[in-house]
């Protein structure tokens, strides 16, 4: 009896963090925004199990390959299901900013429910849902 309980918790734990990421194909430097969506969540590059209920966005920062950087941001959309709703360069970054309906949640930007942003630097990108909170 108590080995099946174990074996219970084991297969729901494995569930609940399968389901935490949003972008667990994309390999690189990953942040957990906890408690909120906003600029204002607790950011952390690793979880408790008890801070796994509380997630409440990601995102990824990874290198970007030569001669893919005009091409990354529609690939992620594309993989995504998003559409591109509207982006703007910084500092020689361009952010993408889309509505994925496969993806929960979002953030309201220029009039439009975001819940996927892509930059894409020269050396550098990210992927980060609702949007990527701090610097790039």
């Amino acid at each position: 009896m108590l080995g099946a309980i174990a074996l219970s918790s084991s297969v729901l734990l494995g569930i609940k963090l399968a389901n935490t990421t949003a972008f667990s194909d994309i390999q690189g430097d990953r942040t957990f925004y906890l408690y909120s969506d906003s600029s204002q969540a607790l950011q952390t590059q690793t979880l408790r199990l008890d801070e796994l209920d509380n997630v409440c966005g990601e995102s990824v920062r990874f290198s970007v390959v030569e001669g893919e950087r005009d091409m990354l941001a529609e690939s992620i959309a594309k993989r995504y299901g998003a559409r591109i709703l509207f982006q703007e360069e910084a500092c020689g970054v361009t952010s993408y900013y889309c509505y994925a309906p496969k993806l929960l949640g979002g953030v309201m930007l220029a009039g439009e429910k975001v819940n996927l942003h892509i930059a894409v630097g020269e050396e550098q990108a990210a992927v980060g849902s609702p949007i990527i909170f701090g610097g790039f």
